[in-house]
């Protein structure tokens, strides 16, 4: 246990100080996924409060990993991590179980772990934090005991800081398919010859009254020595090996009507897309700015859209009240969106499908800024 406890001392703090971390990055984008487990268990009340608490859990965790290296206030930091982990391990071992949540959001976009791999995950994890308190009394203070207080105050008032940038602007670090460089059309196409989903499919037929299962070679002979008296009761169909899956999929813009357009823009040489889920949730200081773009786009015949999850009648709502009748308003998928941008409203610029520069609402660019990203006369 010498070399046993410190090693795992070590690996469970770089642990949670990764996780909180890699969470603080794109705090909003881990408060879009408390939204669905708030969902899942029927406590939408709370949706209000989930940004929030996804900062809250990000300082915590990173806190929680320091505290552990250094060794302060041992005992009370392995309880909060056995509460955490356990609590953790609940939900990734729920959404397994009943396929819930397809992602947990452990570590954010930058690692995508299906859900027996993120409970898999807790559940070492979680051995590793029970050994840890077994042994809690040979972890000892690094260095005197205000070094230890010093260090998860800094690491504290450190996280806070940097997940309240990462929320007021757009993540540090992007990984998400529509980052800045990347290429829309690319990551919506399917590479030549990319392993597709393989099934495994078992029919139940009733044959004499009784209900028995076949493959789809079995069910020829079936057929052969029954006939009609063969009557398929079911399927079940199971996945075997899962196939290549496009890094942007349901990314679709149409107008109001429901026509598509996605092409349209993704092919266009400068483009510019407002981006906002919900009109109702958006912040209404930033349209005066979105106004300056679209009259600095129309004179200059760049193609721009505002795409929103909107419902016709929210988006009729939202003309009358800001005169906005000739606004160029487009649908989109709002969970969709929500991945795009990390604000509301926020602005994309793209050339030839490819991303250029992301804003968040507060630092919506001006007509020079815009000229700089295409080229164009301000």
């Amino acid at each position: 246990m010498k070399i046993l406890v410190p090693f795992l001392r070590f690996l469970t703090g770089a642990l949670f100080i990764f996780s909180g971390l890699i969470k603080a990055n794109d705090p909003l984008g881990f408060g879009y996924k408390l939204e669905e487990y708030f969902v899942v268990f029927k406590t939408e009340f709370m949706s209000p409060l989930a940004t929030g608490m996804a900062i809250a859990i990000c300082v915590l965790e990173v806190v929680l990993g320091m505290a552990l290296w250094m060794g302060w206030k041992t005992r009370a930091v392995i309880w909060w991590l056995l509460a955490m982990i356990l609590f953790f391990t609940f939900l990734t071992f729920y959404s397994a179980w009943f396929n819930k949540v397809t992602e947990c959001g452990c570590f954010g976009d930058f690692i995508h772990l299906t859900p027996w791999q993120s409970f898999s995950k807790d559940v070492v994890l979680l051995g590793m934090i029970v050994l840890l308190a077994i042994n809690r009394k040979s972890i000892r203070p690094r260095g005197p005991a205000f070094l230890g207080s010093f260090m998860v105050g800094l690491t504290a008032i450190a996280t806070m800081g940097f997940a309240f940038y990462t929320w007021n602007n757009l993540p540090y670090l992007d990984f998400r398919p529509y980052a800045v460089g990347k290429n829309l059309p690319e990551g919506m196409a399917i590479p030549k010859d990319a392993p597709i989903d393989v099934y495994k499919h078992t029919y139940y037929y009733r044959v004499d009254g009784k209900i028995g299962a076949y493959t789809e070679i079995e069910i020829e002979d079936l057929k052969k020595a029954y006939g009609e008296k063969a009557v398929l009761v079911s399927r079940k169909d199971e996945l075997v090996s899962k196939g290549y899956k496009r890094p942007i999929h349901d990314f679709v813009i149409s107008d109001l009507n429901g026509n598509a357009y996605t092409d349209d823009f993704l092919q266009a040489e400068h483009c510019l897309l407002v981006i906002s889920p919900f009109l109702d949730k958006a912040s209404g200081d930033a349209w005066i700015k979105v106004a300056g773009a679209l009259a600095w786009a129309r004179s200059r015949d760049v193609r721009i859209a505002i795409l929103t999850g909107s419902g016709k009648e929210a988006i009729e709502s939202f003309m009358t009240q800001y005169g906005a009748s000739q606004w160029p308003f487009y649908q989109c998928d709002a969970t969709v969106l929500k991945t795009m941008m990390r604000s509301n409203p926020g602005l994309m610029v793209l050339r030839k499908g490819t991303v250029t520069a992301l804003y968040p609402s507060r630092t919506f660019p001006d007509a020079k800024a815009l000229a700089a990203l295409t080229g164009l006369q301000p």
